[in-house]
């Protein structure tokens, strides 16, 4: 789990890699699917035939995911929509214009992490998607703020069906593990019953390194290590789902979301530090989520949310840096865990009104308890007060809303909202309004403007802002942030399409009070903090460029350009302000290839380039990686073969910090390249349904 830890910390450390890397290539990408959406309204469309690939609505851009799936085939939910312009998994979550976004399900935000929702994506089949719905600016009455993705499934009410599909296969990087998933849809009439299930089970590598001349007292101290570390893990994902359609308007939906996971890990460190550390943990989720719609305009919607994980670390180490440096040693045991009871509950009405107008409200609310503790005792079996602290935490959040929607004339929409939300918690108790605007211009058929406004808050994660200190290594510990607070941010969109293939977009990102765990090395010890603090802010601004392209039938894609200057500031690190500017540039894209004539044989190519960057005091080498997948599908659409590499140079994430009297650097390789093999079968004529996930993005170590 610590290893988990340090995967996230230093993936949230290349949210500068992932926030330029997805801000250029969801913009680049998303540019260009907005370039294709807007496409639908235009007298011109993309695709040969009949329907466009993409439409301007109401500010957003949709996009036919069928007919984007002809030229850049997917297997699943999560991979089709990485076919989308401006759409990057870069970092392992879904990003769009260098931020992270927030995944809809059927106009529902949905309660899962972006992680926990990526993985149920992945179990769902491509063919279910029907649109996907880009918005830069998302509309308060979907319950979310910021740039959105609202995928929209197929509807099979009224009809009779039962379709499925089955994976297995095999993953192997340095060790192996195996997986499989199944998923079923059976429609008869107005009821619908959906299922599905996901196993894996197997081993992981990662690889972390550090090397530093740390500031000890008025000396230089030199320190070095090399980490390996082998997870062995069994996940079980699961979900049942009901539904049933009164009217074409009136409908009831409920579904049982549940997770179990295991997960051990030994890890291996040698250099300065010669070390051993195993940790074991559990992880526990139930949801139930109720949804009704009514035929006036009226939707009611119910959630709640079990989650607990366990875990237990040792940690057997000892630092030896020269004869003249004191060794540093750690025997510790800790264990640890988080119990979450999560309450939430929607009511939205809309109203269509005459002359174009549209009208939205509603209200939210959410009830939180957390219950988390970690205990640390050394070798005697003494308690280490700092590294042990209990939390019990009630969270509450109020929000109200209100919107308008208009079309102007043929060729102007706009739709503009605003929130006003109360978060309320023993540390934090404030009241904040969250406008959004969507303003789109149709200028001609070889020409669109959109402009966009969005603003909101983010909170820290319930582990963070614990007052107690984790032991993750001899050399390095995570520091609790009692004091954290969220932090606000606001973007500014302005995008121009030309001739239904082009894209332009100039973006600001303002983030006052910005938050990331960064690296400080006390003068007082061999020992390297890890904390997340507030920022003065941390601030973005860039121009993007994509384009699709094809050549005949062989070859189409999608390429993307991004420069981004980046400014963070700090005043409250530690004794090391920051005042840090820096311009990078992102290139990416993906390519179909068609192989064979008479087969459906196909080569799919994502790769990836960021220049040098920044993220507070860190500074983030150049990173290049690419994924690979050669696809092959029977006549009949049934079997397929497929095989994936990712990573598959092998590159690490390259960190170094030489601020002030700093000087530390770690490379980490945790997404060690892999090659999957997977056997496809579909049945029934493959219908799936969408899932709506459990939000735990602030739960976990």
């Amino acid at each position: 789990m610590e290893g988990m830890k340090m995967n996230r910390l230093f993936f949230t450390t290349l949210l500068v890699a992932s926030a330029i890397t997805a801000n250029a290539q969801a913009n680049a990408e998303t540019d260009s699917l907005t370039m294709e959406t807007m496409m639908h309204n235009l007298p011109e469309v993309m695709v040969k035939g009949a329907r466009p690939i993409v439409k301007a609505e109401r500010g957003m851009l949709s996009y036919n995911m069928p007919l984007l799936l002809k030229q850049l085939p997917a297997d699943n939910a999560y991979e089709a929509l990485t076919r989308i312009p401006g759409i990057s998994d870069a970092t392992g979550k879904i990003s769009f214009s260098g931020n992270e976004v927030t995944l809809i399900v059927n106009g529902q935000a949905t309660t899962l992490t972006q992680e926990q929702l990526a993985e149920r994506l992945k179990v769902m089949p491509a063919a279910q998607l029907a649109k996907a719905e880009v918005m830069l600016s998302a509309p308060a009455r979907y319950h979310v703020r910021g740039m959105a993705i609202n995928i929209v499934t197929k509807d099979y009410a009224g009809t009779n069906q039962l379709s499925g599909q089955i994976i297995g296969g095999m993953e192997q990087n340095k060790y192996a593990k195996g997986f499989g998933n199944m998923y079923l849809s059976m429609q008869r009439g107005k009821f619908g019953l959906d299922a599905q299930y996901k196993l894996v089970n197997g081993n992981s590598y990662g690889e972390s390194s550090r090397i530093a001349n740390h500031p000890l007292a008025n000396n230089r101290v030199h320190y070095t290590d090399e980490t390996g570390q082998k997870s062995f893990g069994i996940t079980h994902d699961y979900r049942l789902g009901m539904n049933y359609a009164f009217s074409k308007n009136h409908r009831l939906d409920v579904a049982y979301t549940g997770q179990w996971d295991k997960t051990s890990s030994n890890s291996q460190t040698t250099g300065s530090s010669i070390s051993g550390m195993h940790r074991g943990s559990h992880e526990y989720l139930q949801n139930v989520d109720a949804n009704y719609s009514l035929p006036f305009g009226l939707t009611l919607g119910g959630s709640y949310t079990y989650y607990r994980t366990p875990q237990q670390q040792t940690l057997d180490g000892t630092i030896h840096t020269d004869e003249n440096t004191t060794d540093t040693e750690r025997n510790l045991r800790s264990g640890s865990g988080q119990t979450i009871n999560k309450w939430m509950f929607t009511a939205d009405q809309t109203h269509s009104l005459a002359h174009g107008w549209g009208l939205s409200y509603g209200v939210k609310g959410q009830f939180t308890s957390n219950k988390s503790y970690q205990t640390t005792i050394d070798k005697d079996g003494s308690v280490l007060p700092d590294g042990t602290s209990c939390v019990d935490i009630n969270e509450r959040i109020w929000n109200i809303y209100a919107g308008f929607s208009k079309q102007v004339n043929k060729v102007v929409s706009v739709e503009a909202s605003v929130a006003a939300e109360q978060y309320h918690s023993p540390v934090w108790d404030k009241w904040r309004v969250y406008p959004t605007l969507n303003a789109l211009w149709n200028v001609n058929d070889n020409h669109l403007l959109n402009l966009s406004f969005s603003s909101n808050s983010e909170f820290p994660s319930y582990w963070s802002t614990m007052s107690n200190v984790f032991y993750s290594s001899t050399y390095s510990e995570i520091h609790g942030n009692p004091d954290l607070k969220p932090f606000s941010y606001y973007n500014v969109n302005l995008m121009w399409q030309i001739k239904r293939r082009y894209t332009l977009m100039a973006f600001a990102s303002l983030k006052p009070d910005y938050s990331v765990q960064l690296p400080y090395q006390t003068t007082d010890r061999m020992a390297v903090i890890m904390k997340e603090t507030n920022f003065n802010y941390s601030n973005s601004y860039g121009l993007q460029a994509s384009a699709i392209f094809n050549a005949g039938k062989w070859l189409n894609g999608n390429v993307f350009a991004v420069g981004t200057l980046k400014h963070d500031k700090s005043n409250r690190f530690f004794d090391l302000p920051f005042n840090r500017k820096k311009l990078s540039v992102i290139l990416g894209g993906t390519a179909s290839v068609k192989l064979c004539g008479t087969q459906d044989l196909r080569l799919i190519l994502n790769p990836f380039f960021q220049s040098k960057a920044i993220q507070g005091v860190y500074d983030i080498s150049p990173i290049f990686s690419m994924d690979a997948k050669l696809q092959w599908s029977s006549h009949d659409g049934k079997w397929g073969v497929r095989l994936n590499g990712s990573n598959i140079f092998n590159n690490r994430f390259d960190t170094r910090s030489v601020q002030g009297n700093q000087d530390y650097r770690m490379k980490v390789n945790y997404n060690w390249a892999s090659f999957t093999l997977a056997v496809i079968y579909k049945f029934g004529g493959y219908k799936e349904k969408t899932v709506k996930e459990v939000d735990t993005s602030r739960m976990g170590h």
